[in-house]
């Protein structure tokens, strides 16, 4: 009997694993099209470079379609193209940008973590309690399992707590994504156009 609920104990920590790791990978998820983005984003920017009068919105729309996204502006995208390792950096401000301040394009450029997560201390503390209700909500999330009585609940506890489950990984990893974009930022180049829009 025992050995039975340690073997499930087992499995159910395993699962939590595994599910962190699909979770993660959907976060920070890869393109299927990277041989598309690069030939736009080629393309984009070799017409960028060699027609600087290029309309406003045409290079509003370039610069969102290689961000695939409208929510950041163009000059941030600009900026984000300028550090070393562009297309990891803009995924990571992509999936951190809550957490940072909005990027200012007048004078010295540079990412940093809005007021509320400026200290270590405010995020480590952020993550620590993340990874925690992860695994609270994801061992909730599949108790039915461990407790055979109970076993129809889990219709209601996989759906109900593993939904918070992943929001808390989630945070967990785009604060830590952030944390890594804003210590790692490197020019690479100055010379990519940044409109006057």
């Amino acid at each position: 009997m025992q050995l039975e609920i340690i073997i499930k104990i087992i499995t159910a920590i395993v699962a939590i694993l595994g599910a962190g790791k699909i979770i993660y990978e959907i976060t920070t998820g890869k393109r299927s099209r990277l041989r598309e983005d690069y030939k736009f984003a080629k393309d984009f920017l070799e017409e960028l470079r060699e027609n600087p009068d290029l309309h406003p919105f045409a290079v509003e729309k370039g610069y969102q379609a290689i961000a695939g996204s409208t929510t950041i502006s163009t000059d941030e995208i600009a900026y984000i193209l300028s550090l070393k390792n562009p297309a990891r950096c803009l995924n990571d401000y992509l999936l951190s940008k809550k957490y940072l301040y909005k990027l200012e394009t007048h004078g010295y450029l540079r990412l940093e973590f809005s007021k509320k997560y400026a200290s270590d201390w405010s995020r480590k503390w952020r993550k620590i309690l993340n990874l925690l209700l992860y695994f609270f909500f994801s061992f909730c999330a599949i108790a039915p399992i461990l407790m055979p009585e109970y076993i129809r609940l889990i219709v209601v506890t996989l759906p109900g707590f593993g939904y918070y489950a992943f929001v808390s990984l989630d945070t967990y990893i785009r604060i830590k994504i952030g944390e890594k974009l804003v210590k790692n930022q490197q020019r690479y180049t100055s010379n990519l156009h940044l409109p006057s829009v």
